[in-house]
Parts: structure tokens; sequence; C-alpha cells
């Protein structure tokens, strides 16, 4: 019984890290439909918290000592469920992941030093997938290239890092396209009207490859900087979560992250124009909406815009900021995974600024040198503890 318990928590673990292999995903899956005990437990393990604080008590456990007290505490699994059991097992299963985690500290403990940035992880390069209206995809990268030329879709090609779109006399329906960005990337788009988007690491846009009708329409899910081409008889609006922007011509930040439970919207010159389903504001540059997701008003405060759109010019910049909302950017921009030991330094406050394209040591030394956090990096994983 413990073996398997062993090669679940490896699993789990593995599901935690995101580096299942197809088989190992199967594995899993096949294991949780065996009994609603064993999802009840996975649930559990979930939440995340519990796993967190059973890891930290245990990364400095010897293999053996762990892998003693898991025997002495795993019982016959019984036939019928109760909360009680299910409470108890979950722990047991908990600890077994912990010391799973522990073990594959320990395991690396020649390259991975507290405090210490001894793995090279290097920045996000131009990446981006294209999905068509007619389903195909097409893998963006650093090369120029036309993608489609027709008589009925015109011109969309890639040009000096740039998804160019020369579309607008020759569609006559909307047509939506799709560019994604993944973790690790960054991309441009000149849409039809001649409208520029930065877009962000973990970013998708939908848009028309051409604006046929009387607005100019798009969806943002992640983070974007628009450039809009002024044309006062078709408005251009940007739907994100919870909001929309409405602008004739201007340039402004948008940012809505599932893991930010908030959409902002920061104006960096010209006005535009935000609604929710109960609120219609007008930003002035140097000002910012926030509406926090699930509610419906909008609060407004005075910023230093540039500061939210540096990440275009290759800076991060923090302004009294909570460490989990800039290892968020982090993890998504060089496209690692970040795990904390303690969820209350999550709450830390910082201010700086850094070096987008610098290696990500640098960004995590200007954390340390607070006094606050120290980080531990194995591959693609960061670890964070308090001091």
């Amino acid at each position: 019984m413990t073996r398997k318990y062993i090669r679940i928590a490896e699993l789990i673990y593995k599901d935690k890290i995101g580096e299942l292999t197809g088989q190992e995903k199967q594995e899993l899956l096949a294991w949780l439909e065996e009994s609603d005990f064993n999802r009840q437990i996975f649930d559990e393990l979930a939440k995340g918290s519990s796993l967190s604080r059973s890891y930290a008590e245990y990364r400095n456990v010897h293999r053996e000592q762990v892998w003693n007290k898991i025997e002495k505490q795993i019982a016959p699994q019984r036939s019928r469920l109760s909360l009680r059991w299910i409470g108890y097992a979950a722990s047991v299963m908990i600890l077994v992941v912990a010391g799973w985690f522990a073990f594959q500290m320990s395991d690396n403990k020649d390259s991975v030093q507290e405090g210490k940035k001894v793995a090279r992880i290097t920045p996000g390069t131009q990446k981006a997938i294209l999905h068509l209206d007619n389903g195909e995809q097409v893998v963006l990268a650093d090369n120029n290239t036309v993608i489609v030329e027709d008589s009925l879709s015109g011109k969309i090609e890639q040009v000096d890092k740039t998804l160019v779109y020369q579309t607008e006399s020759t569609v006559k329906e909307e047509r939506l396209n799709v560019l994604e960005i993944p973790n690790g990337g960054e991309f441009q788009v000149t849409l039809a009207d001649g409208s520029r988007v930065w877009l962000n690491a973990g970013t998708r846009l939908t848009y028309p490859i051409a604006f046929v009708g009387k607005e100019r329409r798009v969806r943002l899910d992640g983070e974007g900087y628009f450039e809009v081409e002024r044309d006062e008889s078709k408005p251009f609006i940007v739907e994100i979560n919870g909001m929309e922007v409405k602008v004739l011509g201007t340039s402004f930040n948008l940012r809505s992250f599932a893991a930010d439970n908030r959409s902002t919207a920061t104006l960096v010159s010209g006005k535009i124009e935000v609604k929710t389903p109960t609120q219609r504001i007008e930003l002035l540059p140097n000002q910012q909406a926030d509406l926090l997701v699930g509610e419906n008003k909008l609060a407004v405060r005075e910023v230093d815009a540039v500061a939210y759109s540096a990440w275009t010019k290759g800076r991060f910049v923090f302004r009294r900021e909570r460490l989990e909302t800039i290892l968020d950017d982090v993890s998504r921009w060089y496209n690692v995974t970040v795990f904390y030991e303690q969820s209350r330094v999550k709450d830390i406050l910082f201010s700086g600024i850094v070096e987008r394209y610098a290696d990500i040591s640098e960004t995590l030394e200007m954390l340390e040198k607070t006094g606050k956090v120290n980080f531990i990096v194995d591959e693609q994983k960061i670890i964070v503890r308090a001091k």
C-alpha cells in the first residue's frame, strides 16, 4: 500500500508543477476515477495551503525518516467513507506529497542553495500562436513571413516581429482571429485599421481581421498596451473581464489576468470611457480605473501611467506592489512555477525597477535585498521563503 501512495504522491507532485507526461496524466486520472474517496483526497490537496505547510515542515527531513512516518500512519482503507476518515486520509496523503517535495529538493541539493540563484533562467522572447478563422494555427517567432495573401482575405504577414493585417479594403464580413501569447513570450500586432497592440506573456487577443461594422471591437484576456488610430465615425471598444473601454484615438494599458482577481485600465494619452453594467466614467491621462472581479464599482485614482506600460519598453516597474503580484508577472515572463513556503509573504509590498530582458537572478536579488525573503531556484521552479 505504501508503494502505491508513494507513486500517487509523485504524480500529484508532477501535476502541481506542470510536468506530467501524457501517460502519467492518464495514470492519475485512472486513480481519481477509482472512487469518490480518491477524488475527495485530491480535492483537499488542491487547496494548496495544507500542502505548503507540510512541505515547509518536512523539506529538511531525511528521506528514510519521512517514509517511516508515513508507514506508521497509513491505515487500511475503510469500506465506508466518513468526513473524519477522509480528513485523516487527506492528511496522510498531504504528508506523502510533502515528503516527495522534500525528496525532490534534497535530490537536487548540489544545484539548489538557499538564497542563491544557481540555475540560469532566461527571459521571454518574441513568440505567439495565431488562430485563424478557418481553424488553422500558425506558430510565430522571429522570422518574417507571409501568412495569408488572397483576394478574399487581403494580406496577413509577420514583419519585424509584428503581425500586420492589410485586410480592411478586401474583407466584407466579420471573421475573427485569436493571437495567443504563451508564458515566456510577447508579441505585437498591427490591426487592419492601423491600431497597434503590444501583448504581454499569458495573453489572448480576439479581433476581426477587418472592422466591417460601425465599431471596432476586440476582446483582451491578459495584458495589452494599445495605440489606437483615430476614427470618430467608428469607435474602438475593448472588452475585458467586467468592463468595456471605449476610445476614438488614444494610448492606454489594460490588464485583466485571472490571478489578479481585478481588471485595470490606465490612460497614457487622450481620453477613454470605461463602462461596467452599472457605471460609466471618463479617464484623463495618468488616471487608472480599477474593478475587482465580482463587483460593479469602479475605483479611480491618479497614477504614473508610464510605470504601467513600462513592460513594453523592457522594464519591470513596481510601486508598492504585493509580492504575489510581482511573482505572477515574473512567472509568466520567465515561464517558471512559484511555490510559497509561507502564505504571509505574498502580501509583502515591494518597489523597484528591473530590466525585463535580464536574467531572472537580477529581479530576485532586488527582492532579497529588502531582507524580507529568500529564493531557491531549481530549474524552472522558484521557492519563496520568509527570512
